[in-house]
């Protein structure tokens, strides 16, 4: 088989033809970091009295004062230093948040509030939460609620921060 190989070859290069050479195999592209997940006590002051503690999971955000945040993951070049609007500032200074090591952006599909949940909008009267930036240090989980059309990044023009949530890793974490 092989001799008839190099005979094709050669009866080819006769003719001015040759073969093509193999296709290269298309590069891998890097699988996606593991989602953000785990449980969170809430820290600062927004944080505990909207949300209540956070239960993070790949495609829900569950919230201790009886509602959750249902949305997926959205691949982003979001980084502690950039702009989360156009004219905005960054994600690590709205926080306070300088170690952020994992920032995930998600957007909000659904919001299911149970019966008896006194829960205030997370971004306030009148407005729908459209976004969410999760930014993780080891010490501090900072949750940032985006309300627009707009995903949150340096070129984003409709897209306005409208609350700031800060949490503790629990002991499980």
């Amino acid at each position: 088989m092989r001799f008839a190989s190099i005979l094709l070859a050669l009866a080819l290069a006769a003719c001015g033809q040759t073969t093509a050479p193999p296709a290269e195999a298309p590069e891998a592209e890097a699988p996606a970091p593991p989602a953000l997940t785990g449980a969170f006590a809430a820290m600062s002051n927004t944080a505990m009295a909207i949300t209540g503690d956070i239960d993070i999971q790949p495609d829900v955000l569950s919230f201790s004062k009886g509602f959750r945040v249902e949305g997926g993951r959205i691949d982003t070049a979001l980084e502690p230093h950039t702009d989360y609007s156009a004219g905005g500032g960054t994600i690590a200074d709205v926080t306070g948040n300088g170690g952020i090591e994992t920032i995930e952006l998600r957007q909000v599909t659904n919001v299911r509030i149970a019966a008896d949940a006194a829960v205030q909008p997370l971004c306030g009267p009148g407005e729908t939460a459209s976004y969410v930036v999760l930014a993780k240090s080891p010490e501090v989980l900072s949750m940032l609620v985006f309300s627009g059309a707009d995903a949150p990044g340096p070129n984003a023009h409709s897209s306005q921060l409208c609350g700031t949530f800060n949490y503790m890793p629990t002991d499980a974490q």
